[in-house]
């Protein structure tokens, strides 16, 4: 008897219209013009293979292969931005507000882009499903001020598990007869 296994959690970085629709259109571009060298090089490739030499063939099978492999990337994009895009439409409809408990925060690589990244070590717990732990690294602009035992604030689709959350609150600011 096969038992259904729960989805992985995976932390969602919500995706507007526009971003995906951006996204989309470099992959389309990307795909139908890495498709398009990829043809035009092999076809070309193959019928000029008798005026030649071998070296030209190899150099043309790898223009192909190099232009395979852009389409490639931009199939990629599209599916990928898609998902995304799919993944934040359903958080919206179908998830429920809960809270994120901060167990252990750790330092972690930077990105590509150089933004100086946390790792949070939380668990997710609230109404619908089964609470889970999960780390994830984050930018540490956004949650550097999360420490252990902070709640911050996550909205979960019960059904994959994919969720989101928020930064810490802002610490209240001091009335005007403190000092």
């Amino acid at each position: 008897m096969a038992t259904a296994r729960a989805h992985e959690p995976a932390l969602l970085d919500p995706k507007g219209p526009g971003i995906t629709a951006l996204a989309c259109t470099v992959g389309a571009v990307l795909f139908l013009g890495g498709g398009g060298a990829c043809v035009y090089v092999a076809v070309r490739t193959v019928t000029d293979l008798d005026e030649t030499g071998s070296g030209w063939v190899w150099a043309g099978a790898g223009l192909a292969l190099a232009a395979a492999f852009v389409a490639c990337v931009g199939l990629s994009t599209m599916l990928s931005a898609r998902e995304d895009r799919r993944a934040t439409l359903q958080l919206a409809a179908l998830g429920v507000d809960t809270t994120a408990l901060v167990l252990a925060v750790a330092s972690a690589p930077p990105t590509n882009d150089n933004y100086n990244q946390v790792r949070l070590l939380m668990r997710v717990s609230g109404p619908g499903f089964e609470p889970f732990e999960c780390g994830n690294e984050v930018p540490k602009y956004r949650f550097g001020s999360a420490a252990q035992g902070t709640v911050l604030p996550a909205r979960v689709n019960p059904r994959t598990r994919a969720f989101t959350i928020e930064p810490p609150p802002a610490p209240p600011a001091p009335a005007a007869g403190d000092a």
